[in-house]
């Protein structure tokens, strides 16, 4: 037990993120330390909230990616903190209202995406910190800063260019161990004793996050320029991973029947034994792959007991049904693909298959980029991000307001910090953030108030204040209260030995800290986000992308030329939309006055949806990758089931949209 315990903390430590804390832990304190010793005080505490908020920014990217957040962060940091800064210093009821727009331009932006979208959440960050600070100087704290992300911006290009496949290997390495978990559930599909509704639920949660970090390695990839050039090699090695992903992604997906079927002709014998044996088999030896110089080999006693399991399986079920020996065959054929992908993913050679797409192609499977023309669609209350951006600049301004009355203004900053961190569109993740972040602060400020009692020397607390930053951009992304809880200690630690109180600091740390929270929940009530809108166009297209993915099968199959780019760009988009379908649906269903009267259709929906698209899948898999041929009447009699199922889930879908004009129906007449 201690050495598995030891194992997922090895884990751990090696991932991108625990790596890239230790690098900006570095970072943030050996030039502050040094601005401090050789330079001011004041300018080096500005470089460090520079540095260190810069730092949030950084997501898994390629070179572009990184001078494009670079490109955003800079001006949008400078500005902020310049602008606040002056308003702060003239005492000018301004800030008000510039608090108010800083909220809805930076919350908007989320529209360009995801990157811009947390460069946009941490400028916000830098208005909570600038009136924390309470600068005496605006324009050398607002430089100072601005220097701060400068460099962390320099550290991270120069660690790109000499590492430029390092968040590629990474997200591969992650994309790896979802699929050891994806082949982990599929074992309970086989399993008669386990309900398929459970089942199915647990996959298409886990489909959502393997969809996104496909995704994520396809917009660090197929952006490169260098694959279209025949002379590197190492990127067509990168692809040829991607390539293989998909594929291991795409079978194990891929069913010939539903899963009710598969366990009614499959039941009796051991034959949904060795098949749930073989599954198991093949998802240690997924877990155990790394891609990197020092990988391990694979175990060969594992593959010879997969081969040993599946002969057992064909061999003891040779003189059954044509159509249960067919069943077995095409399962047993999955599992061999799977194990030859396991075998082939971790060797660096260039992936030859007849599947590839041409390279002038690749740029159809990249999400598009949003652009301005996105934002300006997008301004009006029938957006959800317009919805949130409105209630993201009053609520701002309101906790500015209540810190503009107050003796000492930097309190403010507790109020604002914990609105931009905790209100969230979705009510169930607001409530969720605000959970972790009382619960992060009290046990935070118990341990700052222990520490400070008892520890008189300065620089044991600077050791600890450094230790637990350190800590903190380490949980950051994996875990919000673990990370609330060592920001606490950081932040109240460096307070104290900066101005040598305690009881003020965090009296103010969880007053103002429990009234952001009551703030952020209010927000969501008074101004909701109308997740309707947003499930109603995404079932639609979805349910429109399944029968665009199924007449191209069909139309490949009846013209026995198979359009590999076709398929595989028809699978990706409907992969997508799927994931989409999944997140919108799984919002309205944690609505706390909507979502419990509709959480039984929504589960009946992704079910259905999951179903549906595993279907397809495995027919696209059947023609491009196993060389099943189906007779003409068994592929018609498939095509006709998947259909019928997606004419259900339309039914499904304008039910959802009928319960919500009764429900709207009920609200007026009791209203009225």
């Amino acid at each position: 037990m201690i050495k598995a315990a030891f194992s997922q903390l090895a884990s751990f430590l090696r991932t991108e993120s625990s790596l890239d804390a230790l690098r900006n832990i570095l970072v943030v304190i050996i030039p502050s330390t040094l601005i401090f010793y050789f330079i001011d005080g004041h300018i080096a505490i500005a470089f460090a909230v520079g540095a260190l908020l810069a730092a949030l920014t950084d997501i898994p990217g390629n070179k572009n990616d990184k001078l494009s957040t670079a490109a955003y962060c800079l001006p949008i940091f400078f500005i902020t903190a310049l602008s606040i800064s002056f308003a702060l210093h003239f005492q000018s009821w301004t800030i008000i209202l510039m608090l108010g727009i800083f909220g809805f331009i930076y919350t908007i932006i989320a529209l360009l995406g995801f990157r811009v979208n947390v460069v946009g959440n941490l400028g916000l960050i830098v208005a909570s910190f600038t009136i924390g600070l309470r600068p005496v100087d605006p324009m050398q704290f607002s430089l100072s800063l601005t220097a701060g992300a400068f460099f962390f911006f320099v550290v991270c290009i120069i660690q790109v260019y000499l590492s430029p496949y390092r968040s590629l290997r990474f997200a591969v390495e992650s994309g790896i161990k979802t699929m050891a978990k994806l082949i982990s559930l599929k074992v309970d599909c086989y399993d008669e004793k386990v309900p398929l509704t459970k089942a199915y639920k647990e996959l298409s949660a886990l489909h959502i996050k393997v969809s996104d970090q496909l995704e994520t390695i396809r917009t660090i990839l197929l952006r490169d320029k260098k694959l279209h050039s025949e002379k590197d090699q190492e990127t067509k090695i990168w692809l040829a991973k991607l390539y293989q992903l998909i594929d291991l992604y795409e079978l194990l997906m891929a069913i010939d029947n539903d899963y009710e079927q598969i366990r009614e002709t499959l039941k009796g014998g051991n034959t949904l034994k060795l098949i749930r044996k073989s599954l198991s088999l093949l998802s240690k030896e997924t877990k155990s792959l790394r891609i990197s110089s020092k990988a391990r080999k694979s175990n060969p006693s594992r593959r010879l007991k997969l081969e040993e399991l599946l002969l057992q399986l064909e061999m003891e079920e040779a003189e059954v049904s044509p159509a249960k020996w067919n069943l077995i065959c095409s399962i047993s054929t999955q599992l061999r693909h799977i194990s030859d992908i396991l075998q082939n993913i971790q060797v660096k050679q260039v992936y030859q298959d007849n599947t590839l797409v041409d390279s002038k192609n690749y740029i159809d499977f990249v999400a598009p980029q949003s652009n301005i023309k996105t934002i300006q669609k997008n301004l009006s209350f029938k957006s959800p991000i317009f919805s949130y951006a409105v209630r993201m600049a009053i609520l701002l301004m309101a906790g500015g307001l209540i810190g503009y009355f107050l003796p000492e203004y930097r309190y403010a900053s507790w109020i604002l910090l914990t609105i931009i961190l905790v209100a969230r569109p979705s009510y169930h993740i607001t409530q969720k953030r605000n959970y972790q972040r009382i619960i992060g602060s009290v046990i935070g400020i118990a341990i700052s108030l222990t520490l400070l009692l008892l520890i008189k020397n300065l620089l044991i607390l600077v050791i600890i204040a450094a230790f637990c930053l350190y800590l903190f951009l380490l949980f950051n992304k994996p875990n919000y209260l673990v990370c609330c809880i060592f920001i606490t200690i950081t932040i109240l630690v460096g307070q104290h030995i900066h101005e040598g109180e305690i009881h003020d600091i965090l009296g103010s740390r969880f007053a103002f800290t429990l009234l952001g929270s009551i703030f952020a929940v209010l927000g969501c009530l008074a101004i909701p986000i109308n997740h309707y809108r947003s499930v109603e166009h995404s079932t639609k297209s979805l349910i429109q992308h399944f029968r665009s993915y199924s007449e191209k099968i069909q139309e490949s199959f009846n013209s026995h030329n198979l359009n590999y780019y076709d398929l595989r760009l028809f699978r990706r988009f409907t992969q997508a939309s799927l994931a989409q379908t999944y997140d919108s649906l799984d919002q309205l269903a944690k609505e706390p006055l909507k979502g419990k009267f509709l959480k039984e259709d929504i589960l009946h929906f992704q079910t259905l949806a999951y179903r549906i698209n595993a279907l397809l899948v495995g027919l696209s898999v059947n023609l491009t990758k196993l060389g099943i041929s189906l007779e003409q009447g068994i592929m018609s009699e498939k095509i006709n089931f998947i259909n019928s199922l997606i004419d259900e889930s339309e039914i499904l879908s304008q039910q959802l949209a009928t319960k919500k004009e009764k429900k709207n129906l009920s609200v007026k007449l009791k209203t009225s």
